[in-house]
């Protein structure tokens, strides 16, 4: 492959699921790399892209309009209205806060890495990012993917979204220290949100860089001699595409 391998955040995630042992490398590859083929989205993923494009317009990178279930009757089924209702709640706090979104899945990119910013904004006269999150776990103390505010200092896979995306806009963009927040949205309850800002220390800045640099190298080394160790695992394997190929 000629094409440059830049470190998005799922990438990074997804090689640390892959280096540890949790992942198929022949998935991994297939997934980041080669892009051979495409994994399906979780019902988790669908409801989240489905919250987004009513509350931004945003249309996800497959290039697909969301559509929400629906019932016989045609009718959304709850959990998509509560979605849509929820995608509602966001654009009436956008209005109250008198946001103006500039720019949603707005792309940033530097020598080495990219992230899309889910909404770009002013917001009180700065330059602000929004991170949307619609999620079933907003009091879960012990997920990985919980937003229980308690134990967040913890969930370093959750932060470290603000800390890349902070970068990102003061290589691409020259803001420094541009203020990042969370509006986490919960699944069960269209009325409930967090709005939380991601403060970031300046060496967890050194922390990020080295972490993205010893994973392009690996992952670099992993393309050059093609060595991807594949894990059989049968529920695992049965829902990925890569056995229709």
């Amino acid at each position: 492959m000629n094409k440059k391998i830049k470190i998005s955040q799922s990438l990074m995630k997804g090689y640390a699921e892959y280096h540890q042992g949790n992942e198929c490398g022949l998935a991994f590859k297939a997934r980041y790399i080669t892009k051979e083929v495409a994994f399906p989205s979780s019902e988790a993923m669908l409801l989240g892209n489905y919250f987004e494009y009513h509350a931004t317009g945003s249309i996800p990178r497959n290039g697909g309009i969301p559509n929400g279930e629906v019932t016989k009757q045609g009718k959304l089924t709850a959990p998509y209205e509560r979605a849509f209702a929820s995608a509602s709640f966001c654009k009436a706090l956008f209005r109250h806060f008198d946001i103006n979104i500039l720019e949603t899945n707005y792309l940033l990119e530097d020598e080495k890495e990219k992230g899309y910013l889910d909404v770009f904004a002013e917001w009180n006269g700065q330059k602000v990012i929004i991170d949307l999150k619609y999620t079933s776990l907003i009091e879960d103390k012990w997920s990985d993917f919980g937003w229980h505010i308690d134990f967040l200092p913890q969930k370093e896979n959750i932060l470290i979204q603000g800390v890349s995306y902070k970068k990102l806009a003061k290589s691409v963009l020259g803001i420094v220290n541009i203020p990042f927040y969370f509006w986490v949205f919960d699944a069960k309850n269209p009325l409930n949100v967090r709005i939380i800002e991601e403060i970031v220390d300046d060496n967890r800045f050194e922390q990020h860089q080295q972490a993205v640099d010893n994973t392009l190298y690996m992952i670099e080394q992993n393309i050059k001699s093609d060595n991807w160790i594949p894990r059989p695992n049968l529920l695992r394997c049965a829902s990925y595409p890569l056995l229709a190929t």
